[in-house]
């Protein structure tokens, strides 16, 4: 089914990013301490790179692939569902950036979790918050190198195994060359491929099909309710709908490596340019492959699997050395979120729960740094070679767990003077407990996805135990 002729134009892309990375290496070589600079890199970031790589960031396999699948079987009314995500970057650079921003030039926090131990000073919160970050960013690189590896066998020919070992050593090299500085940089150039790359696939998309008005005419042939906000049988209820504001609106506050990049941007000014800049780019981004995944119904009528309609498209559509230009959209929009996860939960290890207690010498700090990556990576890549059943339950688990465990610690932390650890613990593990189990029991209350009642049950123990904490202190 592959064609090798696709994987040229994937190996430059590779090896353009490492590059990149080399050389944004060698630019932070002598900025501050080695955490400061391999885990975040300083406060370097101005508006349009922090803009790129945040949405880089936050863009993942399920926005190349699964999301224009769902668009392809739903319609229209999915492309509508999905734009939900556009103020993404307003929402975190907007509400949380400025308080963050602050807090890291004060307290010269380089993580999370050093925001989290600035405000609660608890170790068990912090030690929980580690582990949730920990296993949470393991699954979803899991399903990210499962992702990118499948995606690039099945369109290249090559074996799922060399597939892996291109895309896991590619990300691995350019993450312990430069760290956070050149993760940023590979996550911007990997942001303007995604906008390019989209933006061709939808113009030949409307273009082999006569047009926009020929395409949703015969959308409406095969399917009526294809162009209905609502969806095949009403498939997109209000309690569907809430649930994806939930999920994917005010719920990606609690994303940590997304929060994580207004630590690092240059100044105030800068943050306001990303928020406008970011929510256009990321307008872009969702809009594009969501609306070709839904043209290309009429296109490509009878795919065994919708999930598979932008990577035929571009096969079907195009030349082979275009169509593996266009295939590096979806390349990096999983290597964009591998990078930052795995450099967060490294540094979540080495500085949060190791160098906190036992301080190390700048050259052990390198040392270990380097060796937890390495298997970190090792250990990803080992767990993709036979990757779980339940991949899919595994991502939305993790996504939603951190959600869950940072979501208000984060957001009350930040903005209510009054918030002590009792209420963040409390609201940690009643969000996380109560939605893994209603997940695990496929419950969904009232017909909610099960991250919106979690999420009420975390901010109500919050606000209970916080007050019977702060009683106590007053007594």
């Amino acid at each position: 089914m592959g064609d090798l002729t696709l994987l040229w134009p994937i190996l430059g892309y590779l090896l353009a990013t490492m590059v990149l990375a080399r050389l944004a290496a060698r630019r932070s070589a002598a900025d501050g301490n080695f955490s400061q600079r391999y885990f975040l890199g300083g406060q370097f970031m101005g508006g349009p790179l922090l803009a790129l790589a945040l949405v880089a960031t936050y863009t993942s396999a399920s926005s190349f692939i699964g999301g224009p699948g769902a668009a392809y079987q739903f319609g229209l009314g999915w492309v509508l569902l999905a734009v939900i995500q556009v103020p993404v970057a307003m929402l975190t650079l907007g509400v949380i950036g400025p308080k963050i921003w602050q807090i890291a030039k004060q307290t010269q926090a380089v993580t999370i979790l050093d925001v989290l131990e600035h405000r609660y000073r608890s170790p068990l919160l912090l030690l929980l918050a580690g582990a949730s970050l920990v296993l949470a960013f393991v699954g979803m690189v899991v399903v990210q190198f499962t992702g990118g590896a499948r995606l690039l066998s099945v369109m290249t020919g090559v074996s799922y195994e060399l597939a892996l070992s291109l895309f896991v050593a590619t990300v691995l090299l350019y993450t312990l060359w430069g760290g956070f500085r050149a993760v940023s940089y590979t996550d911007a150039l990997q942001g303007v491929i995604m906008v390019l790359g989209m933006l061709a696939l939808l113009l030949g998309v409307i273009h082999h099909g006569g047009g926009l008005a020929n395409l949703t005419s015969q959308m409406s042939a095969i399917d009526p309710a294809l162009l209905d906000p609502k969806g095949p049988d009403q498939f997109l209820s209000w309690p569907f709908l809430l649930s994806f504001w939930v999920l994917v609106g005010i719920g990606t506050l609690g994303l940590p490596h997304t929060v994580l990049r207004a630590m690092a941007v240059r100044d105030e000014g800068a943050l306001r340019k990303a928020m406008i800049l970011g929510t256009l780019v990321s307008g872009l981004v969702i809009l594009l492959p969501h609306l070709a995944g839904a043209l290309g119904r009429p296109l490509l009528p009878q795919l065994s699997s919708p999930d598979e309609v932008l990577p035929t498209l571009m096969v079907t559509l195009f030349p082979p050395l275009v169509a593996g230009l266009l295939l590096a959209a979806p390349m990096a929009a999983i290597m964009s979120s591998v990078d930052s996860m795995l450099l967060q939960a490294g540094s979540t290890l080495v500085k949060d729960l190791v160098q906190r207690h036992r301080p190390m010498s700048e050259r052990s700090q390198k040392r270990f740094s380097h060796a937890v990556m390495l298997v970190l990576v090792m250990g990803c890549a080992l767990l993709a070679l036979d990757p779980p059943q339940m991949i899919v339950w595994l991502n939305l688990t993790a996504f939603g767990v951190l959600q869950a465990v940072f979501l208000w610690p984060l957001i009350l932390g930040l903005f209510w003077p009054g918030a002590n650890a009792r209420g963040a613990l409390a609201a940690m593990l009643t969000g996380s407990l109560s939605f893994v189990g209603w997940t695990v029991a496929q419950i969904r209350p009232w017909e909610l996805h099960p991250i919106v009642p979690a999420l009420a049950l975390s901010l109500l123990a919050f606000l209970v135990c916080n007050g019977r904490g702060q009683h106590r202190e007053q007594g």
